[in-house]
């Protein structure tokens, strides 16, 4: 009567194993990307068991199998080594920067004037990228009449533009348009200097 039970054992232990080999070889891997301007950002990753692993940190990693989960730090040049198609293949992130004008005119406040350098080295190589839209779009606050900001804020586009141009990007093709006081980012009441308002978008996709 007891002769069957180390065949029923035996199937028994190759069926857990067979299941936990094949749960093991199941794997997912999740790895966070950063956020284009650099903000923070995480994600929580659970397996079916219930298990978590927080990613927090840019290029870390989580494993996951259906019995467990792991987690690792890896780096964006492994990243793109073993991911190069799939992000070759991705379409290129919209980006967007602000510069900001002095009142009454279309010179940059000293803080737009120290962060132009670091922006244009970055859309000079976005630039580069083929079928790219760059669109910029004036601003003025609600200084002046809405006639007047309307021709300001064209200006103040205008004015970017041709530091782009200069810095050898192509600007045939860029939208460029002037809002004048119609799209303020601080509310401000008529005839209230806002220098937050006084502003040049620049987006490229």
């Amino acid at each position: 009567m007891r002769t069957w039970r180390p065949a029923i054992l035996g199937l028994l232990a190759a069926a857990i194993l067979a299941t936990l080999y094949y749960a093991t070889r199941t794997t997912e891997r999740i790895t966070l990307l950063p956020q284009p301007d650099g903000s923070p950002s995480a994600v929580v990753v659970q397996s079916k068991t219930g298990s978590t692993a927080v990613l927090e940190r840019p290029y870390s990693v989580a494993t996951v199998t259906p019995i467990r989960i792991g987690s690792s730090q890896t780096d964006e040049a492994a990243v793109r080594a073993r991911y190069k198609d799939t992000l070759d293949a991705l379409p290129a992130r919209p980006r967007s920067y602000t510069l900001y004008f002095r009142s009454g005119g279309t010179g940059l406040t000293p803080e737009s004037e120290r962060f132009l350098p670091v922006m244009l080295k970055v859309l000079v190589e976005l630039n580069e990228r083929p079928a790219s839209e760059l669109t910029l779009i004036g601003h003025a606050d609600e200084v002046g009449s809405d006639a007047l900001n309307d021709e300001l804020s064209r200006q103040r586009a205008m004015i970017v533009a041709a530091l782009f141009k200069a810095r050898g990007i192509d600007t045939s093709r860029a939208t460029i348009v002037g809002r004048g006081s119609r799209d303020p980012l601080v509310a401000a009441k008529k005839g209230v200097s806002e220098e937050r308002n006084r502003r040049v978008e620049i987006r490229l996709k």
